[in-house]
């Protein structure tokens, strides 16, 4: 094969076609993004005011936000967009997995190496993750809420004195988008079953058993491929692919899930009173401080420093002298990368002990309480208790899914890594230029 110049993107790409066939190529990924365009263009836009026009024939206070509880246990939208997260996240992964054999490449292009790796499996279990996502969400979504909504329906949930009939609005809107998004997950399950089974024929041709990838190519090196070699000279499979992910699952499920679920809680509090302070009261008592702040909080606390560490190997590229090797500046970097994980897991044990002490696993639909402004022990009720428990539960998994990985991620890196130990080699590839002259001098003299 005649020697070429790829960009660094190039190359993922080439990688990426090499693995995936038409289908993984082409309608799997147009057919997310439709799904995804639709989801935040037409789905959000029909449920936007859903609390606000639902109505119930009574005047009880809680009644009608029992009812709501009882006919959304979870917003189809969120609901949608967790299953869209998770359907991207495996591929990210795999796209994660392709530019770290890339940067490899990059490494090697100078001398006859080659790079081995093991895309045909790592695509097979992103394509089997997909499916079971898939599948899991049809199957939520089915006993949920079936395929049809109606328009009308009798509640009788307490405190509601007696059976009443409560009205959902935009119903027959909401059955054709519940209909489109059931297709649509059919149609992806479909295509990805298809992908594998193309996949298990290819394997039937071919070994997964450590693949060569260096084909003649070359990669042009960038400040970006640079950076990039730097982080994947001492990170871990976890560090370059999962743990990326991961974090960035949770910022999408935080600005596009978990703030509009809190956005309006303050105004569908309802507390059996009349007395507005009592009601401030009795919610500034039951949240001190607003869920998706606190997770909002978090997220930020948890990438901070991250991009202090990038920043740290911008700053080491850039001051790059050229009496040092690269042999210090990977030591440097890797006791770096050791910190900010020590930190990751800190701020992710901080922020997952003070969410169970503080706010409990899950939410009850009703508490009573007395205040100083309350006359009487009062009952309130929250809004949506069920789909605000499920989040809450989400979120602590993945706190604790995160402290799990990163702590393995740090017993990979120390285990391979050993920074304690002097290695001979990295002693002489450290030796001064003088002692080098003076080496070079002496053999002239003999």
């Amino acid at each position: 094969m005649t020697n070429q110049k790829l960009g660094f993107l190039s190359s993922v790409l080439c990688k990426w076609h090499a693995q995936a066939t038409l289908i993984g190529k082409y309608l799997l990924p147009v057919l997310l993004l439709i799904r995804f365009v639709m989801l935040g263009a037409a789905v959000q836009t029909a449920w936007l005011n859903d609390r606000e026009e639902f109505l119930c024939s009574t005047q009880q206070p809680g009644c009608e936000t029992a009812c709501f509880n009882s006919v959304t246990p979870l917003s189809l939208p969120r609901l949608w967009t967790l299953q869209l997260v998770l359907v991207l996240a495996p591929g990210l992964v795999f796209l994660c997995y392709l530019i770290h054999l890339t940067n490899q490449e990059t490494q090697v292009q100078r001398g006859n190496d080659e790079v081995k790796g093991h895309t045909l499996s790592v695509y097979r279990a992103c394509v089997a993750f997909v499916i079971l996502v898939e599948v899991g969400c049809i199957a939520a979504q089915w006993c949920l809420y079936g395929f049809e909504l109606s328009t009308d329906f009798s509640c009788g949930r307490s405190p509601c004195p007696m059976r009443v009939d409560c009205f959902l609005p935009h119903a027959w809107e909401k059955t054709v988008f519940l209909r489109i998004m059931f297709t649509a997950s059919s149609v992806s399950i479909l295509l990805n079953v298809v992908e594998a089974v193309c996949m298990l024929r290819a394997k039937l041709r071919r070994t997964d058993g450590g693949e060569t990838l260096q084909s003649g190519s070359q990669v042009e090196e960038s400040v970006l491929s640079r950076l990039l070699a730097l982080w994947h000279s001492h990170a871990g499979f976890l560090g370059k692919t999962v743990l990326p992910v991961l974090q960035l699952v949770r910022i999408v499920l935080v600005g596009a899930a978990v703030q509009p679920l809190w956005s309006h809680d303050l105004k569908y509090f309802v507390c059996d009173t009349d007395q507005p302070a009592c009601s401030r009261e009795a919610y500034n008592f039951a949240f001190p401080f607003s869920w998706h702040q606190y997770w909002t909080l978090q997220v930020v606390f948890v990438l901070a420093p991250g991009l202090i560490y990038f920043s740290y190997l911008v700053h080491l590229l850039v001051t790059q002298k050229q009496s040092e090797t690269g042999t210090v500046i990977k030591r440097q970097s890797l006791w770096a990368y050791l910190g900010f994980l020590s930190v990751v897991v800190l701020l992710e044990l901080g922020f997952a002990v003070g969410q169970s002490f503080n706010y409990g696993v899950l939410l009850p639909s009703m508490f009573g309480l007395y205040t100083r402004r309350c006359d009487d022990i009062i009952s309130c009720y929250f809004s949506q208790p069920t789909e605000k428990s499920v989040f809450m539960l989400i979120m602590l998994v993945l706190a604790l899914l995160s402290v799990l990985l990163t702590l393995v991620e740090m017993c990979m890196v120390l285990k391979t890594k050993k920074p304690w130990k002097k290695r001979e080699d990295n002693r002489e590839n450290s030796i001064p230029c003088t002692e080098m002259m003076s080496n070079d001098k002496e053999e002239g003299d003999a």
